[in-house]
């Protein structure tokens, strides 16, 4: 029996192989080959099917009844053109051949033609068949099926030919019949063999060879799959019988025989395993090892190793339990043997083939990287028993984890045994016999599965083989290898958070570095495992935290350690009542969970928010108990604002403990800081008085709090893109003590380093010091940021103020100027209005002459308290003479100074004045700026300060408990019901509040004054026109001519020498009168160009003729320059003058229709006066 190939004899009685060999070799083997099964299978596509060609024998004797049937086909190769030939010898050969044929079963037969190049394949003539071939055909075909192929021995059309591709699809054909038929007898035969399982006499090493036979002649086929269902059905059948308890057909267990330890499991012809099956005398050892080889063998075949490599560890597990069961008659150490060359066989066989899969498949490497790591791990196992039980390896973890305990203690209670011979697998006895050759292949085979887990990403399991290799490692007291393996793998375990696993690497890992004298390695294996001290007992716990307190201050460096879980920590609340603390604190608690008290040198708390971008709070000196610690933090560093608690720092000596409170999935903690009360406090503002035209300033205003300042420096710095400070070697500072604020502020003069840095001066307590900083932005910008930094000694400490600043620069008022002039003066008229929403107080105004023009009247009242609305205009009138020495270059502009409030700030600054009076009485006012910036935002911005200017009351919205909360969210209960309630009970107080509540509580409100430079002419080109009537006395009447006579007068006083001696072109100009026609008719020039020079007088003849009775305005007249260049103005005499005009007649008729109240009778006729009509 072959066993690969499907056997196909052929029968050469004419000596035709020769010449046909090669042609029919060279078209195997055969491929695509469709098998339809006669059962209800599915149907089977072969893509090549290997061919065995063996000469027919005529003495071959039959095979016995259960052995599996190879032959499918037989050929008959026949040569022979001379039918009387055919007739008389020929076809007596093929009848004796196919008789014979016919007596072995399931087998297929093919007569094959083999003609010459020239031989015709048929000469039909009338239907008579007169060639050989057709003889033959018509003499052994059956039915439908042909049983006759023609070939030719040289065919001219090569490997193409359609008479070897016939020749070829019938042995498709017949091969696939025979082994169709006996698919279906073998299935037959043991179907009917299994239904009499239960009767006597069955046996089931026979049913096996049965259905082996069925599952070879599959494999023949190159049907693997279906080849492994059969094993696989073989395999549950026999496990059925193992569990029915039914071994009568095997004779004992086996693995007695030499070799049996380490023979190749996947050999299934290291015995003749079917001839034991046959006679019935194979153990079960060997039968297992029979089928679990030809099951692999059917992978193989499949390239199937990942299977292999999964079902070789089961069957390994699996037959382990039973080996021990018989382990009395076994050679010493069998099991461990038997293990470690199963494991190795599987992996060496499935190696080549992988290596091929790899290549194809890239995912394929990280699936059989799995499987095969876990059998050499399996393998290296048995080393560590073997280890242990010959000394070479101590009875401690890892190796003594997979030890059999119980079968230890059993066979530490029983009576040595007779020696059974040792194992006879040779690299294990050399391991057993040197050390250094166990350690060799200890190390050889852990490498391989480290190396084969990292290709399958599967680090933990890495992970546990290196600890066997640092263990193996301190065993041999190589301490520096162990500790480099423990320490590369020991932080993987951190974070896999195995406290127990880490714990047991730990403690070696510690000792190998006390031994070394690394002392900071040894201080951080210390704190890892106080880190996992649920894990050790307390005597542990305290032995290592005293061996950590006496080598912490001989750290070369810093090591640092998070807080969890040697250390708890919470952050309770921000505590800044000034009754509580001296300055704001933090309140944390640390629980600490070791066993002694630990001393800390330093502990600090870092927050981040905005501006400053980090804010620490520390403390030093302190023990923190085995418990809870109440601790409080103060911080250097001055700020307001939403701050986000970042991360805790403990040092104790050169051991730092961190806490990361910013944790993905941790909630973040944010406190609400407020600016120390009692410390240096600054705000940046736009100063009191500004000047247009001028460049802007800042004005920085700090308050010293209640401590003395020995110096400092303050940094403004622009948060903006557009804003810039200047530099300048000096700054204007006023200095002033709150008390006395009657008194004159002493003036100072402060340095500006390069950096920026304005030096402050030394300062007592409760004493403001402010500020005036020159800048230079954007004038589309009305809203700077600055962020405000002051660095000042106080008390011998170092603090910081940081605040930012959002810059308001406003400028409420609008003013326009028009210039009258007049032959001596000229009127300035100011026009003053709201420029936005809000109402504004002016309280004062005045005007400044400047270097051209004096004052010389204006309104007696210079302190107001007018309310100017938006959309009102406010007029001031002021009389200007020029002085006599008048540089006309210069361009004169007199000032004119508003001094003002608006309504908006007077209401918020009076609230504001009782909010904090309110909390003040509470001990809240540190959250002042904080509370009214918000309550303003939210409860302020919707004031309607028209009605209040109108009415003098402000009426305050309803209060809205869940906006409030909303803005006091990051304080701790406690304060912001305190806050909540203070703040409701404020807004029902002052639900209305009348204008002389506001007054009352802002008695000295803050003031603004804006200076706006105005710019008036000192030259100009002034006439005086007069429209003269020639007799003034006579009345004038409708209709009659009015002579007149327009006289015109370049004035002298506003005239310059330039202008004076000017060309022809300068001194043209044009009067225009503007006659209204429906008054006034007028005859003359209504337009007339003239030139004039200072001192000349005009006259213009013109007549008026009026359209109307009653007093009637005289046209207006104006006179204008010719030249855009010169720019002129006319002072008209007669402006708004009326003249009386009188009708000519002084008699009128007047037209009066009396309306009827009542019915009138029908006989009532109704009349209308008589009216005469002037002649």
């Amino acid at each position: 029996m072959n066993g690969r190939k499907v056997t196909v004899t052929y029968c050469d009685e004419f000596d035709v192989w020769p010449l046909v060999a090669n042609d029919l070799s060279s078209r195997l083997p055969l491929r695509n080959l469709q098998w339809h099964p006669s059962s209800q299978r599915s149907e089977r596509f072969i893509p090549s099917l290997e061919v065995d060609l063996q000469r027919f024998n005529f003495d071959q004797v039959p095979l016995p009844l259960l052995a599996a049937h190879t032959t499918y086909l037989n050929l008959y190769f026949v040569n022979c053109d001379d039918n009387d030939a055919y007739k008389n010898k020929v076809k007596k050969q093929i009848k004796t051949w196919v008789d014979l044929i016919g007596t072995k079963k399931n087998q297929e037969w093919l007569i094959v033609y083999v003609a010459g190049q020239d031989t015709k394949r048929s000469n039909n003539y009338l239907g008579l068949k007169t060639t050989v071939f057709d003889k033959i055909r018509a003499d052994f075909s059956q039915g439908k099926r042909d049983r006759c192929a023609y070939i030719r021995i040289v065919d001219p059309d090569g490997p193409s030919s359609e008479l070897w591709g016939g020749f070829i699809e019938k042995m498709k054909e017949s091969i696939l019949a025979s082994f169709d038929m006996q698919v279906l007898q073998i299935q037959e035969d043991a179907r009917r063999l299994d239904l009499q399982r239960n009767m006597p006499g069955w046996n089931y090493c026979t049913f096996f060879i049965l259905k082996e036979g069925l599952a070879q002649a599959f494999e023949i086929m190159s049907l693997y799959e279906d080849a492994l269902i059969q094993y696989d059905e073989l395999e549950a059948s026999f496990f059925q019988v193992l569990r029915d308890k039914a071994l009568a057909w095997f004779g004992h267990f086996g693995a007695t025989d030499p070799g049996d330890d380490c023979g190749n499991i996947m050999d299934f012809k290291r015995k003749d395993y079917r001839e034991l099956i046959n006679k019935n005398v194979i153990s079960v050892f060997d039968f297992r090892c029979y089928l679990f080889a030809r099951q692999t063998r059917m992978l193989l075949k499949l390239q199937r190793t990942i299977e292999i490599c999964k079902r070789g560890q089961l069957f390994i597990s699996s037959f382990i339990p039973a080996i021990r069961e018989n382990e009395d008659v076994l050679v010493d150490n069998f099991v461990e043997s038997w293990v470690f060359s199963a494991c190795m066989n599987i992996v060496n066989e499935c190696e080549p083939l992988s290596t091929n899969l790899s290549a194809a498949d890239p995912n394929f490497i990280a699936l059989y990287s799995a499987v095969k790591a876990d059998l050499l791990l399996t393998a290296r196992r048995q080393l560590d028993k073997l280890g242990i039980k010959h000394k070479h390896l101590p009875v401690t973890e890892p190796f003594s984890i997979f030890l059999d305990t119980k079968l230890n203690d059993d066979t530490a209670k029983s009576p040595p045994a007779k020696p059974k011979g040792p194992m006879t697998n040779e690299k294990l006895l050399e391991a057993i016999n040197s050390v250094e050759a166990f350690d060799k292949m200890y190390m050889a085979l852990s490498t391989r599965a480290i190396k084969s887990y990292d290709a399958c990403h599967r680090p933990k399991a890495a992970l546990t083989v290196h600890g066997d290799i640092a263990a193996l490692k301190y065993t041999r007291d190589k301490l520096d290898e162990a500790v480099r393996i423990y320490e590369s793998m020991i932080w993987r375990y951190d974070e896999q958070e195995w406290g127990s696993i880490e714990n047991s690497l730990l403690i070696k890992c510690a000792d190998s570095q006390q031994r070394l004298g690394k002392t900071d390695q040894y201080i951080e294996s210390l704190l890892t495992l106080l880190k996992n001290a649920k894990w050790l007992s307390k005597d542990e716990a305290t032995r290592y935290m005293e061996d950590l307190l006496s080598n912490v201050h001989k750290l070369d460096s810093d090591i640092r350690r998070a807080f969890s879980p040697m250390f708890g920590i919470t952050v309770v609340s921000i505590i800044d009542e000034q009754s509580t603390v001296e300055s704001s604190s933090v309140e944390i608690c640390i629980e600490n969970h070791l066993p002694k008290s630990l001393h800390c040198d330093n502990l600090c708390l870092r927050l981040v928010g905005n501006d400053p971008e980090q804010v620490w709070f520390d403390t030093k000196d302190l023990d923190l108990a085995p418990g809870k610690n109440k601790i409080y933090l103060t911080s250097k560093t001055s700020t307001s604002g939403n701050y986000v608690v970042e991360a805790c720092e403990m040092h104790v000596g050169k051991l730092v403990f961190m806490h990361n409170f910013m944790k993905d999935g941790q909630k973040k903690r944010i406190l609400r800081l407020n600016h120390d009360m009692n410390r240096l406090q600054a705000t940046v503002c736009q100063p009191d008085q500004i000047c247009l035209g001028e460049r802007q300033q800042l004005a920085v205003r700090i308050s010293t709090g209640k401590k003395h300042i020995t110096g400092g420096k303050v940094l403004l710095e622009p948060q903006m893109e557009g804003f810039a400070l200047l530099k300048t070697e000096k700054v204007s500072a006023t200095l002033r003590g709150c008390e006395d604020e009657e008194d004159a502020p002493r003036t100072l003069e402060l340095d500006m380093l390069e950096s920026g840095e304005i030096v402050l001066p030394e300062c007592e307590p409760n004493q403001t010091l402010g500020l005036l900083v020159e800048y230079e932005g954007s004038y589309t910008e009305f809203e700077y940021r600055i962020k405000t930094t002051i660095t000042y000694e106080s008390e011998g400490n170092t603090r910081e103020f940081v605040s930012a600043h959002s810059i308001h620069v406003t400028v409420p008022l609008v003013v326009t100027e028009t210039s009258i002039f007049r032959e001596t003066c000229v009127f300035l008229k100011v026009d003053v209005s709201c420029n936005g929403d809000h109402p504004v107080r002016i309280l004062e105004s005045k005007l400044f002459p400047s270097k051209s023009y004096v004052v010389e009247s204006s309104s007696a009242v210079e302190q107001w308290d007018l309310t100017l609305f938006p959309k009102q205009v406010a007029t001031f009138v002021y009389k200007l003479v020029k002085r006599d020495d008048v540089d006309h270059d210069l361009k004169p502009k007199v000032r004119f100074y508003a001094k003002y409030h608006t309504l908006k700030d007077e209401v918020e600054a009076s609230i504001g004045a009782m909010l904090e009076r309110k909390l003040q009485k509470h001990h809240a006012s540190q959250h002042f700026t904080y509370v009214f910036s918000k309550v303003k935002e939210a409860f302020l911005s919707s004031i309607d300060y028209v009605s209040y200017g109108l009415t003098d009351v402000v009426h305050l919205e309803d209060f809205d408990a869940e906006l409030c909360e909303s803005f006091l969210l990051n304080r701790d209960l406690k304060t912001k019901v305190e806050l909540l309630d203070l703040i409701e009970e404020f807004f029902e107080e002052h639900e209305a509040i009348t204008v002389r509540t506001i007054k009352d509580n802002s008695p000295k409100p803050r003031t603004n004054a804006i200076i706006f430079p105005l710019e008036v002419p000192i030259s100009k080109v002034l006439h005086t026109a007069e429209l003269v009537l020639t007799n003034p006395a006579k009345e004038l009447l409708v209709s009659e001519r009015c002579p007149c006579t327009l006289r015109i007068k370049q004035s002298a006083d506003w005239s310059t020498a330039e202008m004076n001696g000017a060309g022809p072109s300068h001194n043209e100009f044009y009067y225009d009168i503007d006659v209204d026609y429906d008054n006034w008719l007028l005859s003359g020039k209504r337009r007339l160009r003239f030139t004039s020079k200072p001192g000349h007088v005009f006259e213009f003849p013109v007549d008026l003729v009026p359209l109307k009775t009653g007093n009637l305005l005289l046209p207006c007249v104006r006179v204008s320059a010719n030249s855009a260049n010169i720019s002129a103005a006319t002072f008209y005499v007669n402006s708004a003058q009326q003249i009386l005009v009188r009708a000519k007649s002084k008699t009128a008729t007047f037209f009066v229709e009396q309306q009827q109240r009542f019915l009138q009778p029908q006989n009532t006729t109704a009349y209308a006066p008589d009216i005469s009509t002037p002649s």
